[in-house]
């Protein structure tokens, strides 16, 4: 197994939308490879178990990175808008 796809592992949670959506392209390449592997009819059942057990791996590491980027991000929301006051005034 040569290819090599490095999967990003810190999240910055005041980082731009654009670079938020950035992160998942490389795990869907990883998936697409491990689906490739798995259909490859030159590989063994061994290889083939291997390849699943990785991509299961890669998917649950990819799933509570995900869960704690997005309390981070709830977090920060719900810190910013505690310091808001809102206020309106009713004779406009």
């Amino acid at each position: 197994m040569s290819d090599v796809i490095e999967l990003p592992r810190k999240i910055n949670a005041m980082s731009d939308v654009n670079d938020d959506a950035k992160h998942i392209e490389p795990m869907e390449k990883f998936l697409q490879l491990c689906v490739e592997r798995i259909l490859d009819k030159n590989q063994t059942t061994n290889e083939k178990l291997y390849t699943i057990a990785s991509s299961i791996n890669a998917i649950t590491e990819f799933i509570v990175a995900e869960s704690q980027y997005a309390r981070l991000v709830n977090s920060d929301i719900n810190k910013l808008l505690s310091k808001v006051q809102i206020t309106q005034d009713l004779e406009e």
